[in-house]
């Protein structure tokens, strides 16, 4: 007994330690990350929701990574209140700081311009723009030199603060509305001061090709920031935000390599379920093989190694149970459950580049070029085929990616429009283009049926074909921009607008039935919006992804870059879409024996309905 209460003090010491673990100048990762935190929340406050001048002319990015340098090593309450406030205060007129016990009174008068003809100036956000001209969302301080009109008749009125925690007991005020005179805002900083902040900034050095913890965490605080603030979807996901920010802070700290950085934020961006939302520029090398999941296994549906067959079960990656590859990659994904699983399996077995020497786009992986395509070393399968165990040994290439996986043993394959059965036509949608499609409307249009493939990769979409399915004009669901003018999601309005597809000649008196799976998303999801609706078509296979609206971008000091859904989007009536996707009419689940057999079991049941 006295040896189990010894062991048991060592293990209890053991734990604590490992809990406050220290990092540089003998700081607890623990405090670290709080600091890091605090700093964070005011970091968010400060740069969307803060109209001054001073605001508008920094560097954020920098200025992120020098806020991580002077807070993470802070040790009290108090020396992080000092510290916070002389970083932002020559940049954030108002700043208050106060500890939660000590409240202090807001007094607006001491923003008061002494020039009579000064207006308020607040920012607006329609969305909110990330230095990314190509989308449609923008962000503006408003006031005549800027812009000559306000995106939307709202803003926080003069005087209006926003008083709210940031951790370690410690409470900020910061102001929302200034006043200006077209030639600068009020109160100005002193010139000396500021300049002081300039020359910090102008000596911190960020390149995002290399490794660097700083510009890491900094990355981390960007993005949680623009979510917290921005992501219309919060109200329907199960995430803690605010616990996310600290997972994701000390993951942070133990990445050794890049490619360790690209999983934490991959997994940080996981936790907002959002079909759209992924990190992009870092290379995988993937399997040569299409995988699903059938009757409960991992089994290969088609290979470009001739060591591999279809109908194969993959049972080891590496020495480590499949199932638990795939929950590794399924944490990497964001999006509903179907579309996680199909995403995970279309990188199970993928590898991050070793040496991290080249930044590939993920969308970019698609590109079948193999020239230059240096390969990663083997992978190490463990397989079950006909009952017996087999070990091989494949080698990875960059041919795929996570959105889409070109491996594919189908029987129409390489087909565009063909005539499967009498009268009964079948369109690969991932092969055919716009041009051959118009070249067979009017076969197409007098056929008995049409079935629709857009499983993977769509070449031709139905934004070309919706018009010949419809006698009257179709419109599609409200996309619902964000108006945000206040932090934290509050008071959120939507800017709600749609548009409508005109019917064309001729039309098409042939049945319609659609194969969905999970790679239906987006534009793809609008398009079934409208189908859905106006009962356009019937539907065989699988959910779609439930992911829909025009997609923003997140520019990182990292060298990474994140896409996310930045407007809602709901079904025709009302009803949620994101995660939900739309259902099929003739739901299927596939067999391993089909598979073997090289048998289409969902073509198979689209021919039934058509029949």
């Amino acid at each position: 007994m006295k040896a189990n209460v010894i062991l048991t003090v060592i293990v209890v010491s053991f734990c604590v330690a490992c809990h406050n673990k220290p990092g540089s100048n003998g700081q607890s990762l623990d405090k670290k990350v709080q600091n890091i935190a605090s700093f964070t929340r005011l970091y968010g406050y400060a740069r969307w929701f803060h109209p001054s001048d001073e605001a508008r002319e920094i560097d954020w990015d920098k200025f992120a990574v020098l806020g991580i340098q002077k807070v993470e090593n802070v040790k009290t309450t108090v020396a992080l209140r000092d510290t916070l406030y002389q970083l932002f205060s020559p940049i954030v007129q108002g700043l208050q700081i106060y500890e939660t016990q000590k409240a202090e009174i807001f007094d607006p008068e001491i923003l008061r311009s002494p020039d009579p003809k000064a207006k308020p100036v607040a920012w607006q956000h329609y969305g909110v723009y990330l230095d990314n001209p190509a989308n449609i969302y923008n962000s503006i301080r408003t006031y005549k030199n800027e812009i000559d009109t306000v995106i939307f008749d709202r803003i926080p009125p003069f005087g209006e603060i926003i008083k709210e925690p940031i951790g370690n007991n410690l409470i900020c005020v910061v102001p929302l509305t200034l006043l200006t005179n077209d030639t600068s805002t009020y109160p100005q900083t002193d010139r000396s001061t500021l300049a002081r902040l300039q020359s910090e900034l102008d000596h911190i050095n960020i390149n995002g090709y290399f490794f660097d913890l700083q510009v890491n965490l900094a990355s981390v605080i960007i993005t949680w920031n623009v979510l917290q603030h921005f992501f219309p979807y919060f109200d329907v996901i199960d995430t803690d935000w605010n616990e996310v920010l600290g997972e994701t802070l000390n993951s942070a700290f133990t990445n050794k390599r890049k490619k360790d950085f690209f999983v934490t934020l991959s997994q940080m961006i996981s936790k907002v379920d959002d079909g759209h939302g992924i990190v992009f520029e870092e290379p995988i090398y993937l399997l040569p093989v299409r995988t699903e999941f059938i009757e409960n296994k991992i089994v290969i549906t088609a290979s470009n190694d001739t060591t591999l067959k279809r109908g194969d079960i993959i049972l080891e990656i590496d020495a480590k149970p499949v199932m638990e590859v795939l929950d590794e990659k399924e944490k990497m994904i964001s999006g509903s459950p179907q579309l996680r699983k199909y995403r995970a399996l279309n990188i199970l077995g993928g590898k991050l580049d070793q040496n991290n020497t080249t930044s590939i786009s993920t969308f970019e992986f698609a590109n079948n070029n193999k020239e230059n395509k240096p390969e990663s070393s083997g992978t190490r399968l463990l397989i079950e085929r006909d009952g017996k165990a087999q070990n091989i040994i494949v080698a990875n290439s960059r041919d795929g990616s996570i959105i889409f996986n070109p491996i594919n043993e189908g029987k129409y394959s390489s087909e565009t429009i063909v005539e499967i059965k009498p009268e009964i036509y079948y369109i690969n949608m991932s092969n055919c283009s716009g041009k051959e499609f118009e070249q067979k409307k009017e076969i197409l249009a007098r056929a008995k049926a049409v079935i629709y493939d857009q499983r993977g990769s769509s070449r031709l979409n139905f934004f070309q074909i919706l018009p010949y399915l419809i006698k009257e004009p179709a419109t599609s669901a409200s996309w619902n921009v964000p108006l945000t003018i206040y932090p934290d999601r509050k008071k959120v309005e939507f800017h709600s607008s749609y548009w409508t597809v005109q019917p064309q000649q001729p039309f098409f008196k042939s049945q319609s039935i659609i194969i969905n799976d999970p790679s239906v998303v987006s534009a793809g999801e609008t398009m079934m919006g409208i189908i859905d609706h106006y009962n356009l078509a019937t539907t065989v296979g699988e959910l779609t992804a439930g992911c829909n609206g025009n997609v923003n971008h997140i520019i990182l000091p990292c060298g990474y870059r994140v896409i996310w859904t930045g407007m809602k989007v709901l079904k025709h009536d009302g009803s949620q879409l994101y995660l939900k996707g739309f259902y099929p009419d003739y739901p299927v689940n596939k067999t391993i024996k089909a598979i073997k057999e090289g048998r289409d079991e969902y073509l198979e049941k689209a021919l039934e309905v058509a029949r």
